[in-house]
């Protein structure tokens, strides 16, 4: 009976340590490029290469010294955001029609707005860049924020839907047994207990959002989001503002997870 005991704990010690082992590798391979990406960022050298000579803040200076990166910026700020609050609206009447009301095929309903997220973003780049080009619709932002939502508007179907079935329905019976109408009762009663998923939706659809490249590459031509100006910068060679403008982003990515964890913590 001892020696079961004794090899039932070895055991358990030697899948901790395994467990331990394999989330060490994990955590090195997905954050040791970025710990040298921002590293190498405030390096004074042109070339990635150890030893560091010294560090500097002038490739961040040359990066906002130069428009076009500024600009990029600037349509991937604006693109995400439009499209954030566009798939988080339709996705929350799509959400709550779903869950509430009576209509036939529900079912088909929700697996078609899922439908998107199965596909290829490659795939889905060549078909509207086919069907914009058929349509006679110029290539430019405006298509490409057509493109994203394609698969924002599932996500936010998705974070928004999970939400509002954690919202007892009768609570909504009880508004319409005061008199309430269902637009009454939507906006005093589902709208505020669905913020929190609402809030999700936003942060994780800019998200993807932001940082989307197949798409937009192929639904624009010479307005360029800021993955665009870094894949056409690099092409030509390496440059070390490139480093400057992934610690940027990464730090926007690192805001907007602590936000969503923020907000999920609240939610609990």
């Amino acid at each position: 009976m001892a020696n079961r005991t004794t090899n039932a704990k070895s055991k358990m010690e030697f899948n901790k340590v395994l467990l331990l082992m394999l989330i060490l590798i994990v955590l090195f391979i997905i954050y040791v490029p970025i710990f040298l990406l921002i590293l190498f960022s405030f390096s004074e050298g042109r070339f990635q290469v150890f030893p560091i000579t010294g560090y500097t803040l002038k490739w961040y200076a040359q990066m906002f010294a130069d428009p076009s990166f500024v600009k990029s910026l600037g349509n991937s700020l604006i693109l995400a955001g439009s499209t954030s609050v566009t798939a988080t609206i339709i996705g929350f009447f799509g959400a709550y029609s779903a869950l509430r009301s009576n209509m036939k095929f529900k079912n088909i309903f929700s697996s078609s707005m899922l439908l998107p997220l199965a596909i290829p973003y490659i795939l889905l780049g060549v078909a509207l860049r086919i069907y914009f080009f058929n349509l006679k619709v110029p290539l430019s932002l405006f298509t490409v924020y057509l493109g994203h939502l394609t698969f924002t508007i599932p996500l936010a179907f998705l974070t928004i839907r999970a939400r509002i079935a954690q919202i007892p329905m009768t609570y909504e019976e009880a508004a319409w047994d005061l008199g309430a109408s269902r637009l009454v009762t939507l906006k005093e009663i589902v709208l505020p207990l669905s913020f929190p998923g609402i809030i999700a939706s936003l942060l994780l659809t800019f998200t993807f959002a932001f940082d989307e490249f197949i798409i937009a590459y192929f639904l624009t031509r010479f307005e360029m989001t800021l993955p665009i100006k870094i894949w056409s910068t690099l092409i030509t060679g390496f440059d070390p503002r490139v480093n400057a403008v992934g610690t940027m982003v990464f730090l926007i990515t690192l805001i907007i997870v602590f936000l969503a964890q923020k907000n999920a913590f609240d939610q609990v």
